[in-house]
């Protein structure tokens, strides 16, 4: 029988917590990589012409338009001394070598491993190019493992175990949209931790066996200090304080595993009515938080894409509000979640006031749509709402994008607005028609999602700024209850 196997990643110990070992099938995958070239651009100019024998420096400056003098140092300092060239100009072998490696098109393939949840069947948001295993010490009475904490001390860790592995069939396109997802919280990672190790990047893959190894990975239960929810699932990758893609299938273990609610009550560390099992007083606790959040937004539950985000924001912006010290995390998570809200909205409202795709070109136009024919279009709408600048920001939107708001409604911030108000063409209650452009501030919305994604986007650099982030998750908290009217 093969030996329990254990993945443990550096992450740290979060206040209160206590050690939790999740279940997931690893699959080892290869992908490939863009290779390292020796050569750069120079270097191979000189080299492929040295091999067609063109050996004159000046000759091979002529020809490629550079300064002889360029092409004569380049030779001398780079060429011969690491010997891809001979002092009489010819080729070596070695420089045939690198030369060859240059112009070959092929890809390097690497092997990396992809971790599938073996509880809720769905793929983890993290890749890795390595396996930090660890072994138990030994086993206990009840067939657990036992780690050794500390070798001096010789203290021991005895993590919950979650004994629970499914077979899923794979789903090769959720695992690009986990992928997708990892790529964006590592992006966030880099940005608190310089030295962070650099991401997996793929762009396609194989699976190197047709079966994956169950191992467990090491995590942390730990209590939500903030508040916002009672306890909470450390990232046991450390790219994030907590896995909320952890939690979400940990509570719908929690009615048939007693002894796992325990474990989390125990960790929360409050006291619990005896009348009340353990998993029932945790969800009690979950229920006490959403009363408390939604009280006064009884409306969102008629939309539960809407509910959702508003609870997130409330939430998020609850645990702001009552820290001394923020985390540019937690910044950073409600300015990214109050702008999924307001696109819930967008994306509810085009569901209730669909249009026709045909109003747009059809896909053989989309290289003859220009901003001109965007704004014409906006222009025309039956709706007076539309200021110059509301026109002019919206003009720059994609017509694929345009019309996959309209198809699928899963685009950006921008196109589904685009697709939103091209909706008031075919319904005359449309909210847009209704309210006044103080009421809907449209041109508002649109500074959040410029915030959002020059700020907590992929490729954002800038420190987001408390306040700012506070400023537009009230805005939008306001602006979706203009549509109560209408939810």
């Amino acid at each position: 029988m093969a030996a329990d196997r254990y993945l443990c990643f550096d992450v740290r110990r979060p206040p209160g917590g206590r050690p939790l070992l999740w279940p997931v099938r690893v699959w080892k995958v290869l992908y490939p990589t863009n290779r390292v070239l020796k050569l750069n651009l120079f270097q191979q100019a000189i080299l492929g012409l040295a091999r067609a024998r063109c050996q004159d420096s000046s000759e091979m400056a002529e020809l490629l338009g550079l300064d002889r003098e360029l092409v004569a140092f380049i030779i001398a300092t780079q060429l011969i001394p690491n010997g891809w060239m001979t002092t009489s100009g010819s080729v070596t072998s070695q420089g045939e070598r690198v030369l060859e490696e240059a112009q070959d098109a092929s890809e390097e393939v690497r092997m990396g491993y992809a971790y599938q949840d073996a509880i809720s069947g769905n793929w983890l948001p993290r890749f890795t190019e390595e396996l930090p295993e660890i072994e138990a010490k030994r086993v206990d009475e009840r067939g657990y493992p036992v780690f050794l904490r500390d070798l001096d001390s010789g203290k021991e860790d005895r993590p919950f175990r979650l004994n629970h592995f499914r077979e899923d069939a794979l789903d090769t396109a959720a695992l690009f949209d986990a992928f997708q997802r990892y790529r964006t919280d590592h992006d966030h990672a880099k940005q608190r931790d310089d030295e962070l190790s650099a991401r997996v990047r793929i762009d396609s893959l194989s699976f190197v066996e047709d079966s994956a190894q169950p191992m467990w990975l090491w995590t942390w239960i730990f209590p939500d200090e903030a508040g916002a929810q009672p306890w909470l699932v450390a990232d046991p990758f450390g790219l994030q304080q907590a896995a909320s893609w952890l939690r979400k299938p940990l509570q719908e273990v929690l009615p048939r595993n007693d002894g796992l609610a325990r474990y989390i009550a125990d960790a929360v560390g409050e006291t619990r009515s005896n009348d009340l099992s353990a998993e029932e007083w945790l969800r009690s606790l979950e229920n006490q938080i959403d009363l408390t959040l939604l009280a006064d937004y009884n409306w969102s539950r008629k939309v539960p894409i809407v509910e959702g985000y508003l609870a997130s924001v409330l939430r998020r912006r609850s645990v702001l509000a009552s820290q001394e010290r923020s985390w540019q995390e937690d910044v950073t998570s409600l300015l990214i979640e109050t702008h999924n809200l307001a696109e819930s909205v967008l994306q509810w409202l085009l569901k209730q006031f669909s249009v026709d795709v045909r109003r747009l070109p059809d896909r053989s136009q989309d290289n003859k749509w220009t901003k001109e024919i965007a704004v014409q279009t906006l222009q025309a709408l039956p709706i007076a709402q539309l200021d110059d600048e509301l026109v002019r920001r919206l003009a720059s939107q994609n017509l694929r994008e345009i019309r996959n708001a309209l198809i699928r409604g899963n685009s950006s911030l921008k196109a589904l607005m685009f697709a939103a108000l091209l909706s008031t063409i075919e319904h005359s209650d449309h909210p847009f028609l209704k309210l006044s452009a103080d009421e809907l501030r449209l041109t508002r919305l649109l500074d959040m999602a410029d915030a959002r994604n020059k700020k907590a986007g992929h490729s954002g650099s800038e420190r987001i700024d408390i306040e700012e982030s506070m400023e537009h998750a009230d805005f939008v908290i306001e602006w979706v209850q203009i549509f109560k009217g209408w939810y």
